[in-house]
């Protein structure tokens, strides 16, 4: 007896200069085991048309990525051309779009009959999986659906498992598509409005780290909204530049080095943040920066003496008090060191964390771990102890000891979880993962490192990742991820996108990246980019490195604006 799945959806308009998608509204699909049709996967070919366009056959090899990713298993992508002698309904295929095969043909007979020029179907019928839209552009659609509510992350090895209990063609309500009605509208401010004029031939490479604050916890109402940034170089000191008109010009206000730690020099591997609360002496709007110091050498400096230090400022960033470290590397030999600071306040606790990498543990490569302190100026590590020497708490600790998690960011969400991406240093390409908790000092297992941060597209990326999230656009509001470079193309140099989530990092898509930029050679191009959002969250701010081969005595970090309007 033939199997039928049908969905038959309305997908939502997509232009050039307005980008719609998905609010909480939109939810994947929970496939209960008991009442679903597991499908072996691997003995299926992904199909369309001798005549499908090329963004179609772009998105069956995205499918092919993303299953690939979820079950183990690489599918082949073929046209629906078949050979003398084939019996084609024997195959097991999934068909995208309108194919030269007879399930194509029933399907396409159903969707004439829909008097919705958006709408698309999903229907398995025996041994063909058959995703089709009304035209190419709304089979695009359909095809991402399907990857976002069947092509689960946690399917088993191999196997697709699709429910059962969809019998009948229907048309869903617009607001369970995919892309329904949020709108995100591009903004670009002046472009490349943070440089460095250096001697050093070699300073794009080394204009790293750009990072971003905007105050909003000020005594002074008027002082809210001034921005500041500051990224790391070659120099031993870090430079905090300024902007009073939300990013468009930007002023060198102050220099910042280690005083406390006198063998040692600053400015490498910063983090700035505002204080929301009064914390011990420290006043709410206090703005901090934590970075990474190092015996001068440069990269070749001895990390294994490096420290994770804080500094204050009261005035706006004009001038900065070095705090005590929080933490001492003990590492034994060169290069062993801690680094990657990023600061988050958790209300519930009244505690200030302070995560970053630590490669010092001999019996991890390296690993995630975090301090705490409720006074800014006793941190607390596993022992319950305080002070310097004490061993700090582990977020993630990979059995296998040569992984290496690194580059930590952390947002808190609208559904009170906390979600955190870092890079996996040592798989391919160096692939960005996320966990999520509603305690920052509760990871789970520790060994446990977390799912791949995927598009509905099958496309990832790697190294340096950074995330926000902000309560506009939809019920979830949105969830944003940058990073370096892509995964799945090695031979593609070019910027990756940024990946957006409306459903809490359940399902992401693509924007392609408003900055851009190449990666030439062995340079540092997009590394450890910054995204941030207004404290109403209706603007996001992405700020990155990108390398201008044509003048390589100036270091550059630009920055956009995104609006997003619901």
């Amino acid at each position: 007896m033939k199997k039928l799945l049908s969905v038959i959806m309305a997908a939502a308009m997509f232009t050039s200069t307005a980008l719609l998608f998905s609010s909480c509204r939109h939810k994947p699909q929970e496939v209960d085991n008991e009442n679903s049709v597991g499908f072996d996967i691997s003995e299926y070919t992904i199909v369309h048309s001798t005549t499908a366009n090329p963004d179609t056959q772009s998105a069956a090899n995205a499918l092919k990525n993303r299953i690939a990713k979820s079950t183990g298993v690489t599918l082949h992508v073929s046209d629906d051309s078949i050979k003398k002698g084939e019996d084609a309904s024997a195959k097991k295929e999934i068909l995208i779009g309108y194919t030269d095969r007879d399930e194509s043909r029933a399907l396409r007979t159903k969707l004439d009959g829909v008097n919705n020029d958006k709408a698309f179907a999903i229907e398995v019928s025996g041994n063909k999986i058959c995703i089709m839209g009304k035209s190419a552009d709304i089979t695009i659609r359909a095809i991402k659906y399907f990857a976002s509510n069947y092509v689960s992350t946690s399917q088993k090895q191999g196997t697709l498992n699709l429910p059962a209990d969809l019998s009948t063609a229907k048309l869903a309500d617009t607001a369970t598509t995919i892309y329904p009605d949020t709108l995100i509208e591009l903004k670009i401010s002046k472009k490349y409005n943070l440089y460095l004029h250096s001697k050093d031939t070699t300073a794009a490479s080394t204009v790293t780290y750009p990072k971003l604050v905007k105050l909003q916890h000020q005594a002074n109402e008027a002082d809210n909204g001034i921005m500041l940034a500051t990224f790391n170089s070659s120099e031993y000191f870090y430079r905090i530049m300024k902007s009073v008109d939300n990013g468009d010009t930007w002023t060198e206000i102050a220099q910042v080095n280690d005083k406390y730690n006198l063998d040692l020099v600053g400015g490498r591997m910063p983090h700035l943040f505002e204080l929301p609360v009064d914390m011990g002496q420290f006043k709410k709007g206090t703005i901090l920066l934590a970075g990474t110091s190092s015996p001068k050498g440069g990269n070749n400096a001895s990390f294994e003496k490096s420290a994770i230090t804080l500094y204050s400022s009261t005035d706006l960033g004009e001038s900065w008090t070095s705090q005590p470290s929080l933490d001492y590397a003990k590492g034994k030999t060169n290069g062993e060191g801690i680094w990657e600071p990023f600061l988050i306040y958790e209300e519930e606790t009244g505690r200030l964390y302070c995560f970053y990498s630590d490669d010092s543990d001999p019996e991890h490569d390296q690993k995630l771990v975090y301090k705490y302190t409720t006074d800014l100026k006793t941190w607390v590590g596993k022992d319950g102890k305080t002070g310097q020497t004490d061993d700090p708490f582990e977020a993630v600790a990979c059995d296998n000891p040569k992984l290496r998690p690194g580059m930590i960011s952390i947002a808190k969400m609208g559904n009170g979880e906390y979600i955190m991406t870092y890079e996996m240093v040592e798989l391919s390409m160096n692939p960005t993962y996320a966990k999520k908790t509603r305690r920052l000092d509760d990871w789970g297992d520790i060994s446990d490192y977390g799912t791949e941060v995927l598009s509905v597209d099958g496309h990832s990326f790697g190294s340096s990742p950074w995330i926000a999230w902000s309560p506009v656009g939809g019920e979830c509001g949105t969830l944003v991820v940058a990073g370096k470079h892509r995964v799945q193309d090695k031979t593609n140099k070019s910027a990756p996108p940024i990946f957006l989530s409306f459903d809490y990092g359940k399902t992401y898509i693509e924007l392609e990246n408003p900055i851009g930029y190449t990666i030439t050679g062995g340079n540092r191009s997009g590394y450890s980019p910054c995204v941030m959002f207004s404290a109403d969250g209706k603007t996001l701010y992405y700020a990155t490195n990108p390398n201008k081969v044509s003048e390589p005595d100036k270091a550059y970090v630009a920055m956009v604006r995104i609006d997003i309007i619901e």
